[in-house]
């Protein structure tokens, strides 16, 4: 049993991101460690021990932190990475769910629609129960198909349309020099950059994530294919992050003054959803369903890249980059010329900064890739001296891998894991590079014929909320 709180806070409290129980909060100050040490937010304060953390507001004003009332958590300056939600073992932090949105959206008729992250098919895995490094993606397509979703459609179709929107923008920034470009993908990281960095805003990639992609797409072209209106389905995505719940809210993401994104879910929270659902997982289990209709993706976002597999990794993104940049070229791809350094790296031996370099034609392309709080501030800081044309980065250490919508692993090891199935999948693929994805090429041909069309539906814009 775990122990029982002694403190006089009460009550529930929660950004759109993340959840905290004050009265299964014994005051370890885990959260609030990982807030400041490792992700370097400063959005929670360590209190003293058996008192729960205090919430830090962005005007500075701590009235609401007394003896028995908190800052609320959505006036501070938390970007929704959920790192605290790994470290909190009392289950009192946790993703802020809305899961019983989707039952009631299919009792009021909607179709259900899910789209599914790279990292979140090796999470689940181990969330029911197996090994890390094993997949579940064919087990959680049947099982949300079981659990009433109407399409299945994978997030990597439109990872594959982020490679190219995001190299477009890399070598833009590159020919005039106004770079680096940094990558757009992660959310916790647009949330940092618009309330502590606004500065780079000019250079971050307008790409949006592929999540907010493939959901613009949906909202935007596809219902009108299906003689559907946006109001008749309701669009989950399934991720391994909880700060794709604030991107889900963002204004800029909408169609019609409908968002493009109804609802992100975390890993955690399907793994609830199956095993509420008696649904078990098994290696057996996988390999019979791949072979099957019910264990496969949806057209027309059912085709992809290997590469679109290891945007769930830390440097993912760099090397979808680097592979479609040898496609269009027409040079062939060969990992092993892609070097390696590392130049930084965190007293937790996990956080660091490496540089890839790679050279196409004669021409020498590098790439920063950081990873966890400490190592993108430190990358920031470091940016002139890096000299390099795009900067990927991933707010959670590990990247998405990792991300506070994953299940927790106590044994820091074994997460790397999770990136081996993802390069399973990436060399089980037809083809490596987003070039070599015929459909989807012919998609967005047919649905955004021209460069207004496509960024009108797949790029974003930020704003200054310093």
């Amino acid at each position: 049993m775990p122990p029982k709180p002694v403190h006089k806070v009460h009550g529930i409290d929660f950004s759109t991101a993340v959840m905290i129980d004050y009265d299964k909060c014994v005051g370890c100050g885990m959260c609030a460690k990982v807030c400041n040490e490792t992700q370097m937010i400063g959005a929670l304060r360590k209190a003293d021990v058996k008192f729960p953390p205090y919430p830090v507001p962005r005007d500075g004003v701590e009235t609401m932190n007394t003896e028995t009332t908190r800052v609320k958590l959505d006036s501070t300056m938390c970007i929704g990475c959920g790192q605290c939600t790994h470290a909190c073992v009392f289950g009192a932090m946790v993703p802020n769910s809305r899961v019983s949105e989707i039952f009631e959206a299919k009792k009021a008729g909607k179709k259900l629609i899910a789209v599914l992250a790279p990292a979140t098919r090796v999470g689940i895995s181990e969330a029911m129960g197996q090994q890390p490094g094993t997949t579940g993606e064919a087990q959680l397509i049947a099982g949300l198909r079981q659990m009433g979703f109407d399409y299945v459609f994978d997030n990597q179709w439109a990872a594959d349309a982020c490679t190219i929107e995001d190299t477009k923008e890399v070598l833009h920034m590159r020919e005039h020099k106004s770079g680096p470009c940094y990558t757009s993908c992660c959310p916790a990281w647009i949330n940092l950059v618009e309330t502590r960095y606004p500065e780079l805003i000019p250079k971050v990639s307008t790409a949006r994530s592929p999540h907010g992609m493939i959901c613009s797409l949906i909202k935007k072209k596809w219902v009108h294919e299906q003689n559907l209106k946006i109001e008749d389905i309701f669009i989950v995505g399934f991720m391994p992050c909880t700060a794709k719940k604030m991107e889900a809210a963002r204004p800029q993401l909408a169609t019609e003054g409908h968002q493009d994104c109804d609802i992100s879910v975390t890993t955690k929270e399907v793994a609830q959803m199956l095993k509420e659902n008696k649904i078990v997982f098994s290696v057996e289990k996988e390999e019979e369903l791949k072979q099957t209709k019910q264990g496969k993706f949806d057209a027309p976002f059912g085709e992809f890249s290997g590469s679109a597999y290891i945007f769930g990794k830390t440097a993912g993104v760099t090397e979808s980059v680097a592979r479609y940049v040898y496609a269009i070229h027409g040079v062939k791809y060969d990992p092993s010329e892609l070097k390696l350094s590392q130049v930084w790296e965190h007293t937790d031996k996990i956080q660091n900064i490496k540089i890839i370099e790679f050279t196409v034609k004669g021409n020498l392309f590098r790439a920063a890739v950081a990873h966890g709080g400490a190592a993108v501030a430190k990358c920031i800081e470091m940016e002139k001296e890096l000299n390099v044309d795009v900067v990927e980065i991933m707010m959670c250490p590990m990247g998405c891998q990792n991300g506070g919508g994953q299940p927790r692993q106590a044994k820091k090891d074994l997460i790397p894991k999770r990136a081996e199935a993802l390069d399973k999948h990436d060399k089980e693929s037809k083809y490596g590079d987003c070039e070599h994805n015929a459909q989807m090429h012919e998609y967005i041909k047919k649905h955004l014929p021209t460069e207004h069309d496509v960024h009108e539906v797949f790029h974003t814009h930020y704003e200054n909320r310093k």
